[in-house]
């Protein structure tokens, strides 16, 4: 079984592909993911290919199996052990795959109070980020298209790590359109701003209280039905995010001059 080590964030993943189908389903799906050479893995990943049936809707199954977790999806299983260093994922399709890792990845850094996974794009300006949350339709991916020839770290889920230091964002290669990468390398940007996108007819940046923010970006977190505990730590993980990084509304309109109110 060949297997590639692969590096998401600060997290070294090392994948065993089962067959040469599987190899190759990953990475037409995440052509952008860095590789990592001469690291030890902070998790084991069985892929397999062949799951199931075709998306029908977002609905997800959590059971609790001896030492660990299942989650299943109409397209996708993944079973893990408590600590989410060994896994299995077993998936449909290409989207299949995509929706697996990210839920995977967002169980991860949240159990290791690592960060969050937001929905979000995300660009590289002056050795700074600068985020653009919403949901689906809001212009992320348009936002960060207008955005070139700034480097693009995400087009659709960001990776945000959270310290009481500072608040930092990696190269995410769970993307929607933009396949182009700010870097080839894992390096953090460190996150100047956070802004919620609005589609207008004008330009116009507002400033956000602490709480206004926290409130808006509860609902752009990747995560699926959390435990009281879980939420309680994305919340603490949001609000140290929110103490930390400036919180805006910026309503913008299909051209890239939208930068004046940032840069």
């Amino acid at each position: 079984m060949e297997s590639q080590d692969l590096i998401i964030g600060e997290h070294i993943l090392r994948i065993f592909f089962e067959t040469a189908n599987a190899k190759m389903l990953f990475h037409r799906t995440f052509p952008t993911v860095l590789m990592s050479f001469h690291c030890e893995p902070t998790v084991e990943i069985q892929l397999t290919v062949g799951y199931g049936d075709p998306f029908t809707d977002y609905h997800i199954v959590k059971q609790a199996i001896f030492g660990g977790f299942r989650f299943m999806r109409t397209d996708y299983v993944i079973e893990a052990e408590d600590n989410y260093r060994s896994v299995k994922i077993d998936v449909h399709d290409s989207l299949a795959l995509k929706h697996a890792f990210i839920h995977f990845y967002s169980l991860l850094i949240l159990h290791d109070r690592w960060g969050l996974l937001i929905h979000s794009s995300c660009i590289a300006d002056n050795g700074n980020a600068h985020m653009f949350a919403g949901h689906s339709g809001a212009g992320k991916s348009t936002a960060a298209a207008l955005s070139q020839p700034r480097g693009i770290i995400a087009d659709e889920a960001a990776i945000m790590r959270i310290r009481p230091d500072g608040v930092s964002v990696f190269h995410s290669p769970f993307r929607s359109e933009l396949q182009s990468a700010a870097a080839r390398e894992p390096v953090p940007w460190p996150l100047a701003g956070i802004h919620m996108l609005y589609q207008a007819k004008q330009h116009r940046r507002t400033r956000l209280t602490k709480s206004e923010g926290l409130l808006q970006l509860l609902d752009k977190v990747f995560y699926w039905n959390p435990s009281t505990e879980e939420s309680r730590a994305i919340i603490h993980l949001l609000k140290e995010a929110a103490d930390l990084v400036p919180l805006y509304d910026l309503h913008f309109c299909k051209d890239p001059e939208f930068w004046e109110l940032i840069s």
